[in-house]
């Protein structure tokens, strides 16, 4: 279904599977933290003022995976602002890179782009511009069941992506919050924009994903060298000298995700993956600061906006090759010829960084075939 049928006063006829994101009076069920009065609630309406001010994104408190979701909403000009799906908490990677933005901006007349109205942004490009001008209502239905994305806006279909398909989707999140977006508009005009009627239906997870760190304690792991490990709320932190933090477990062909922030720039702390030993260590992906220096191989923009405390990275290893994307850009691949092709996990933590710090650590299977 992609338009809700209508009664007489003109308000939706809401079906009973589908459930409010809003209620239409104040923030329940939404994380709007630190509220710098950017965002308030009027005449059941979401608002942004278009104020510069934290913060960028409001999320869901609670986490989606596949769902059908409406919205509506309206811009003024110059508007530049977006729907996120499965995005991480604020402050962890790049939004639009990690999880997907849906755009939302004044565009209506003009061709399309991977920065139009309905396009998945900086990814995909709509099939069609049926936006309304700055002013009018507009209401997207997004139909989210992985690999499947449908978007329709106003009505009419403009996303119709197999994310599978596509090398920037193919490794995106597949879970996570839902965010509305506060985005100043373009010179110096503030622009502004609303959202009312936010309903969704959730469907059947089909992410098998498996934590490696339970946020408690250091189960599954053993450690060499100088390093000091600890769990402190939930996060493993590391200090001190040169020192491995090790899996148990040895690995092959899966998607590893390891959260990680590192609060002084002057080692090599960062991740061994197909480690057998200190002398046969497999390869090794570093993790960097986010000062206001463009790293070398890195997107400045993936790397340094819109967060402060860690970077996604990504390890996919398949066969006889492996990936490394950082916060959703690729920056490394290896041919393995005839080397070990499976292994351990180890952390690395250098004596010349201050602290690195890692909040989440997660696997899942590649199957044979399904690459």
């Amino acid at each position: 279904m992609v338009n809700l049928p209508m009664n007489i006063f003109g308000q939706w006829e809401i079906p009973d599977d589908f459930i409010p994101l809003f209620n239409g009076r104040d923030f329940t069920g939404w994380n709007i933290e630190p509220d710098s009065g950017g965002w308030y609630v009027k005449d059941s309406r979401i608002i942004c003022s278009g104020k510069p001010v934290p913060p960028y994104l409001i999320l869901t408190e609670k986490e989606y995976e596949n769902f059908e979701l409406y919205v509506d909403f309206k811009m003024s000009e110059r508007c530049n602002s977006g729907i996120f799906i499965h995005q991480l908490p604020r402050g962890w990677a790049r939004e639009s890179r990690v999880g997907m933005e849906i755009q939302i901006t004044d565009h209506a007349g003009r061709a399309v782009g991977r920065g139009s109205a309905g396009s998945i942004y900086d990814a995909v490009a709509p099939l069609s511009n049926p936006v309304k001008p700055a002013g009018h209502w507009n209401r997207y239905y997004i139909l989210m069941d992985w690999p499947v994305l449908k978007i329709w806006l106003n009505g009419q279909l403009v996303q119709d992506a197999n994310l599978e398909d596509d090398e920037i989707t193919r490794y995106r999140l597949r879970k996570g919050f839902i965010g509305l977006q506060n985005h100043i508009g373009g010179g110096s005009k503030v622009s502004s924009i609303e959202f009312r009627n936010l309903y969704i239906k959730e469907l059947p997870a089909k992410e098998e994903i498996r934590e490696l760190f339970n946020g408690k304690d250091l189960k599954g792991w053993k450690t060499e060298g100088k390093a000091k490990w600890t769990v402190e709320n939930g996060v493993i932190k590391a200090t001190g000298g040169d020192g491995w933090l090790i899996s148990e477990q040895e690995f092959t062909n899966y998607e590893l995700r390891v959260f990680a922030g590192k609060y002084k720039n002057g080692g090599t702390s960062g991740i061994y993956y197909n480690w057998i030993s200190q002398t046969e260590p497999g390869f090794k992906t570093e993790f960097h600061d986010w000062g206001p220096t463009p790293r070398r191989g890195f997107d400045h923009t993936a790397t340094n906006m819109h967060f402060k405390d860690y970077l996604l990275t990504q390890i996919i290893n398949y066969g006889n090759e492996s990936f490394v994307r950082n916060n959703g850009n690729l920056i490394q691949s290896n041919l393995f010829h005839n080397t070990v092709k499976g292994g351990k996990i180890a952390i690395f933590h250098s004596a010349n960084d201050g602290d690195v710090r890692i909040p989440k650590i997660q696997i899942k299977s590649i199957d044979e075939g399904s690459k």
